[in-house]
């Protein structure tokens, strides 16, 4: 049986005032809408100290996302299925159960709802799939409460697809059952090493508040993000003891340098005008959003793993889209100990705002797709060229506005048909650099083989419909 449960006074007062058939639909819906919330009555209330974090680990999902966690076979137990088949749910009460999730089932204790911190339209785009409500329909629902009928109004152009395609980036279906929702996946950071990875401090201080530290989401342009789960200290501890244990593979040890003034400085230098950092790192208010702020490492990171990680990033971040480095080890030592002595504060990325629904049109209108395309060379293009360029090569990728120089457009058969394979070949296998371009784009030749990078430059020939000059073909045209 389903426990009790209690609406917001507001919302209460919302239903009671609609039209007696509205009011009779959302009454019968009561305790599917109920369901949404699977928060504590307090969150943390049930937890005792000492509170087991594997279990709370399990309780919460955390493996619906992160790989190397329990499976998340008791949050979604614990969370109601949603769309075709499901309990009918009132639009409006989604859309403002979404801004704030309250907690609604006590007896499902320590599983809970997270907050996302949705926009508006995010949550128009929901609580449309979710209630499975069309573009056209539900009129009668959407009166129920004129703050939804005034924000659907606002975003014409959000539509229930839309709403699908959101409902799979956040990583929704992780815990939800939803008829119409891609399966499962676990695209955020593995954690089977968070503790070499982290320092557990920092650790207890993002998992109490949690804010971007990757702006545009672990996949890089989907908008995926970390929720919020409103933990109790004692959770937080818990929690944070139980991921911080987490070292299923050590970094080889390592200590910064103390570097001289002198070398300071130089390695600034060479990171903001020579090396290709900065076109996916924010360093001050200077770089693009791809990736982590380099503000405050010291303070998230152990030293070892920074180092590691920059010498071998596919292998101490299997999903990551960093390249390794050309750089001899003396540099990437400067590197890293520049950034691990730096003097700055760690205060997380700010979230690109938009990157999330730009990404849901762009899959609702078929031109994106979420399972990587059967094309090698698209595959690899979507998930590090794209973020700049622009996933149709227009130079627009979310990325583009923070760069000091834009993107080329690949998709320009005039400009792209006056170079030959092999200089596009160089770009991507050097960086731009050595090709007398921006140095913000990065060489990916260390992390892509010879086959791979070919495979792009077919690819992007796909994009600007055009092919290199006839000098460049051995006097055959192709």
């Amino acid at each position: 049986p389903r426990s009790p449960c209690c609406f917001d006074r507001r919302m209460s007062g919302r239903l009671r005032r609609a039209p007696l058939g509205v009011a009779r639909l959302a009454g019968a819906a009561i305790a599917a809408a109920c369901a949404l919330g699977t928060a504590t009555s307090a969150p943390g209330a049930a937890a005792q100290d000492p509170l087991d974090g594997r279990e709370l680990a399990r309780a919460l999902g955390c493996g619906a996302c992160h790989a190397g966690m329990p499976p998340a076979e008791a949050a979604r137990a614990a969370s109601p299925s949603l769309g075709p088949g499901a309990a009918p749910l009132a639009p409006a009460y989604v859309f403002h159960y979404l801004a704030d999730p309250q907690p609604v089932r006590p007896g499902i204790a320590p599983s809970r709802m997270p907050a996302y911190d949705l926009d508006e339209d995010e949550r128009v785009a929901l609580a449309l799939f979710v209630t499975n409500e069309t573009e056209t329909g539900g009129a009668g629902l959407q009166g129920v409460d004129d703050a939804f009928r005034t924000a659907r109004a606002r975003h014409p152009d959000v539509d229930r697809r839309v709403g699908q395609a959101l409902f799979g980036a956040l990583g929704c279906a992780g815990c939800h059952e939803h008829a119409d929702a891609e399966p499962p996946s676990q695209f955020a950071p593995d954690l089977s090493l968070e503790g070499a990875r982290v320092h557990r401090d920092w650790l207890e201080g993002y998992l109490a508040r949690p804010v971007a530290v990757r702006p545009a989401g672990p996949r890089p342009g989907k908008g995926g993000r970390m929720p919020d789960f409103r933990l109790d200290p004692v959770e937080t501890r818990a929690l944070a003891g139980y991921l911080a244990a987490q070292r299923a593979v050590e970094p080889p040890p390592w200590t910064p340098e103390d570097l001289s003034p002198f070398a300071m400085v130089k390695a600034e230098t060479l990171l903001r005008e020579q090396w290709s950092c900065l076109g996916c790192h924010q360093l001050g208010n200077d770089g693009g959003r791809v990736g982590p702020p380099l503000d405050g490492i010291a303070r998230r990171l152990r030293p070892e793993y920074v180092r590691a990680l920059i010498a071998d990033p596919s292998h101490w971040a299997p999903q990551t889209v960093m390249p390794a480095s050309f750089e001899q080890p003396d540099r990437l030592d400067l590197i890293a100990s520049f950034l691990l002595r730096r003097e700055s504060p760690w205060r997380g990325g700010e979230r690109v705002e938009g990157v999330a629904l730009r990404a849901a049109r762009r899959q609702a209108s078929g031109f994106a797709e979420e399972d990587p395309p059967p094309d090698p060379g698209q595959a690899i293009y979507q998930s590090r060229c794209a973020p700049c360029h622009g996933e149709d090569g227009g130079g627009d990728g979310f990325n583009a506005p923070f760069l000091p120089v834009a993107p080329q457009v690949h998709g320009d058969g005039a400009v792209m048909s006056l170079r030959p394979d092999d200089a596009l070949y160089d770009g991507i296998y050097a960086g731009g650099r050595v090709m007398g371009k921006s140095h913000r784009m990065p060489a990916f030749g260390p992390s892509l083989g010879d086959a791979e990078v070919r495979a792009v430059v077919a690819y992007m020939r796909r994009l600007c419909q055009c092919r290199g000059p006839a000098w460049s073909t051995d006097g055959r045209r192709r």
